[in-house]
């Protein structure tokens, strides 16, 4: 699994402030933080920037990339705004994401069509936004998800990251859904005929008023599984030391290497 920091947040008061105020000092040294926390990627989650869009998303993306070629996930319900970083050139761009949902699908599609080097994250939502609940909901979304972005051209596939929804543990049926959430990732590839890249959001199953220590336990027991099932892409928290060891374990557990305590970064 390769880890996605989730920790810029364009809502964040200070980070708006010095986004809007084109701070560029304040961005690098935040996302230098990032890096050295041992991101492989960085989601830029960009909320409701709204009129601000057209000049700080290419300034934003130009200051990121002075520091970092990590891939960038641009996190933004707005396919105008995904639009804007990718006509900035840069590589290793990452739009995330959309699901079946009809306005979604076809704003995002046409991007992903025009720009042949991005990858697209897709959601695992039905086509009225909701969550999947019954047992294997999510494969039927996926099998529609697949079916409708090979319509508009088969090589899409591979440039596809299924995301097939973590939600909080809180919810009815919490336990339940973050099973399914496995059971969806290890049925993926059988189900596309092919190999699918995966990503996953670990911050959102602790999410809600729980103790840090209770939330840190519940994701370091949940890491293990993603990584068993196949997932290619961890986004989470990377202020959590723990749970990024906990990666690095379930990455040296499950990667078909020679094991070895020198490999372990703790």
């Amino acid at each position: 699994m390769r880890i996605v920091s989730d920790n810029f947040q364009i809502i964040n008061p200070a980070m708006y402030d010095a986004v809007i105020q084109k701070k560029a000092p304040f961005i690098t040294s935040f996302i230098n933080r990032m890096i050295a926390s041992g991101s492989d990627g960085i989601d830029l989650n960009l909320g409701p920037l709204g009129k601000e869009s057209p000049t700080v998303i290419p300034y934003l993306l130009d200051v990121v990339r002075s520091v970092t070629h990590l891939p960038l996930f641009v996190d933004s319900p707005s396919a105008e705004a995904a639009q804007l970083a990718l006509a900035t050139g840069h590589i290793g761009l990452h739009i995330n994401g959309f699901s079946l949902q009809p306005e979604r699908f076809h704003a995002f599609l046409p991007l992903m069509m025009q720009y042949e080097s991005a990858h697209f994250v897709g959601y695992l939502l039905s086509e009225n936004g909701a969550v999947p609940t019954e047992p294997d909901g999510r494969l039927h979304v996926a099998a529609s998800l697949f079916e409708s972005v090979v319509s508009k051209g088969p090589d899409l596939l591979s440039r596809l990251i299924v995301d097939p929804v973590v939600v909080p543990l809180l919810w009815d049926e919490g336990a339940f859904q973050a099973l399914e959430v496995i059971r969806t990732l290890r049925t993926l590839p059988e189900l596309a005929g092919q190999p699918v890249q995966s990503m996953a959001g670990l911050s959102n199953l602790t999410s809600g008023k729980v103790p840090l220590a209770k939330r840190t336990v519940m994701e370091q027991s949940y890491i293990p599984l993603l990584a068993e099932a196949g997932l290619d892409y961890i986004l989470m928290n990377t202020n959590r030391h723990e749970s990024i060891h906990s990666v690095h374990a379930a990455n040296l557990l499950t990667g078909g290497l020679p094991f070895s305590w020198e490999a372990l970064p703790v």
